[in-house]
């Protein structure tokens, strides 16, 4: 036997916890079972079978060890590669704009005025999607909005979409989901009105860069109009309806993370099962002020306080790149911008020298310089991602790092090999196990 690649031993509520990343199974180890293990891991696992043969076994059943010839890396290879191919389901995301009513100053996008989804682009995505609803295998169909703000031309660009996948989803008995990635400002009656007049549902991520004043330093109307209220009151209008389900992701930095947990006490009128389904706060540092410096602890603070308020939370360091990869790791995924420009990741620039294809007037999607084949075979091309304890988890970032990564030709760690960051993201998966159980 051999001890696994993808164990942990981190210390949890004082004692010792040993986590596996592939199996996500956790057993708490009191010091002198902890110290015979790393005797085992130094002097060869197997004698750990003479001196503890209960415990021995006990390890082996749970799988921290495992069999001398598994190839345990090509384990997650085969589970990463089925999920990424997935043939039964396809994410496309349209911006139908890259204009925005806001200029935040950490967006990496380049805005562009009067830019909006023109009639020949809108035809030729409702021809994809029907070419790809009306296939055999697919299942499903996530429609998502993305930009840009997406809601500035709604009823031009974006019902238009919704109504002609509504349309072929229902001749073909496909199953669909339409998300938004928003700031939330510009929701209105109107937009409710669509969604709760067609029974339709729809998931909404909307940004906070902060509670209150802090968020209106950033996300502004004008020098002395911000949009913290403003924002607040339209997650309200939509939470007043069960079509509609709410990410608040909240851009956090330095400054502005100190209050972030007051902002659910805007929605503490909710009852308790409301709470839980129909809001989730999301925390995500501003990658411009991702410094080594304490912020992160704070985050998971606040955090903790909206939980004793009955919210649910998520922080970044709860990954499950494996299981639960990013929309552009699969095959079956594709964003279109406004002018039909093609690329796969959201968190790149949409500049013409970035795209990475082509959206034709019949509908077919065009990849360039066989651009799709090469992103979908860049994982697993990184020599330390091979051989880091959190591969099952982390798997290099995503398929956005690899690929930028073997244009530069070099090696990689998302966690720049801080085995502290790494212990960070295996307890949060030892706190979800533990709460899950409680």
């Amino acid at each position: 036997m051999k001890y696994s690649q993808f164990n942990s031993i981190v210390p949890f509520n004082n004692q010792y916890a040993l986590f596996n990343s592939f199996e996500k199974k956790v057993i708490m180890l009191e010091p002198e079972l902890k110290e015979l293990l790393e005797a085992g891991k130094r002097d060869g696992i197997d004698e750990l079978s003479e001196i503890h043969p209960e415990f021995y076994d006990y390890l082996k059943e749970e799988y921290f060890l495992v069999d001398e010839n598994v190839n345990e890396v090509q384990k997650v290879k085969d589970i990463s590669k089925k999920i990424d191919n997935n043939p039964n389901m396809f994410f496309l995301i349209v911006n139908p704009t890259m204009n925005c009513n806001f200029k935040c100053w950490y967006c990496y996008e380049t805005h562009i005025k009067k830019s909006r989804l023109e009639e020949t682009v809108l035809d030729s995505v409702n021809k994809f999607i029907t070419k790809i609803v009306s296939q055999k295998s697919i299942k499903s169909f996530i429609l998502s909005f993305f930009g840009g703000e997406p809601l500035l031309y709604f009823n031009r660009n974006v019902t238009p979409m919704i109504d002609h996948l509504v349309e072929e989803c229902k001749k073909y008995d496909t199953e669909f989901n339409i998300a938004f990635t928003t700031n939330g400002y510009l929701l209105n009656d109107e937009f409710i009105n669509y969604f709760v007049d067609r029974n339709l549902e729809a998931g909404l991520q909307i940004t906070f860069d902060g509670y209150g004043e802090e968020h209106d330093k950033v996300r502004f109307v004008n020098k002395t109009r911000g949009s913290y209220n403003e924002i607040v009151s339209n997650i309200k209008n939509l939470l007043k309806h069960d079509n509609f389900f709410v990410r608040a992701r909240i851009n956090y930095t330095h400054e502005n993370i100190h209050n972030c947990f007051k902002i659910v006490d805007e929605f503490s009128y909710l009852s308790e099962e409301e709470k839980k389904k129909k809001l989730l706060f999301d925390f995500h540092r501003v990658w411009q002020d991702d410094e080594p410096d304490g912020t992160n602890i704070v985050a998971d603070e606040n955090a903790e306080k909206m939980k004793t308020k009955g919210f649910n939370t998520k922080v970044m360091y709860s990954i499950n790149n494996v299981q639960d990869p990013c929309y552009a790791d699969k095959r079956n995924s594709a964003t279109i911008n406004y002018n039909g420009d093609l690329y796969k990741c959201t968190a790149r620039d949409f500049l013409p020298k970035n795209r990475v294809g082509y959206l034709t007037q019949d509908g077919d999607l065009v990849w360039e310089n066989n651009h799709l084949e090469r992103r979908m075979e860049a994982k697993f091309q990184n020599k330390p991602c091979l051989q880091c304890r959190l591969l099952p988890l982390c798997n290099g970032g995503c398929s956005q790092h690899a690929v930028e990564h073997i244009e530069l030709g070099d090696e990689y760690c998302i966690y720049n090999g801080d085995d502290s960051e790494k212990d960070k993201v295996v307890l949060s998966k030892i706190e979800e196990i533990v709460n899950a159980l409680a």
